[in-house]
């Protein structure tokens, strides 16, 4: 048989234990009611946001019968919604492509009206470079430098951008098509006007093969 002390010492541990287990149980009860009101609180969002969707829905002209009385929306009706959209995004993507070819021919023609220069320079009479080149070599009979031929044809043509090595290349083709001749004293290289005999002779073989 207990004794008082012994029932008094187990009662005490009893009531210690029952308010531990209160004490976590209004912990616990706070924490859900916080979550409820939480959830609570974001369904309510969810349900004015449905509303407002289905609202707008209605007012595009989509039709409603897929929506349940809980709010579910039938397959069909996210179909062609998706249809829709698929095709919205592939008619602006062709209208974008088109745009961008309308750019690049218009882009094309510009940067082509200013291509032509060689044809434009002769169609208004100024002499190509490889006629001035020719002619400065036929007015002169001694052989001629690159470097004389640049100098004479810039002061006589301030305005025209003549280089040096644009014209040693003309000198070059010239002598190529037995239009000039190419002579060499030391380390320098001259240019001289073929004679019209020359010339003829060294253009009958091309000739010849082109036919």
């Amino acid at each position: 048989m207990d004794t008082p002390a012994e029932s008094a010492n187990l009662k005490s541990q009893y009531a210690a234990q029952v308010a531990a287990d209160l004490e976590r149980n209004s912990a616990e009860h706070e924490r859900l009611s916080s979550e409820i009101a939480a959830l609570q609180e974001q369904l309510t969002v969810l349900e004015e946001n449905r509303a407002l969707l289905l609202s707008m829905r209605q007012t595009l002209g989509d039709d409603t019968d897929g929506a349940t009385e809980n709010g579910g929306v039938s397959g069909s009706g996210d179909g062609s919604s998706a249809r829709r959209e698929v095709a919205a995004l592939s008619a602006t993507r062709k209208a974008r492509k088109k745009a961008n070819a309308a750019g690049g021919k218009r882009k094309g023609a510009e940067s082509g009206g200013s291509r032509p220069r060689r044809q434009r320079v002769r169609e208004t009479g100024v002499p190509t470079l490889r006629e001035l080149v020719s002619n400065d070599l036929a007015q002169h009979g001694e052989p001629r430098s690159a470097a004389e031929v640049t100098a004479a044809l810039s002061k006589a043509l301030p305005e025209r951008e003549i280089k040096p090595t644009v014209v040693r290349g003309t000198l070059e083709s010239l002598v190529a098509k037995g239009q000039a001749h190419r002579t060499k004293q030391k380390k320098s290289v001259f240019y001289s006007a073929a004679t019209t005999d020359a010339a003829a002779d060294a253009g009958e073989p091309s000739e010849a093969r082109a036919s």
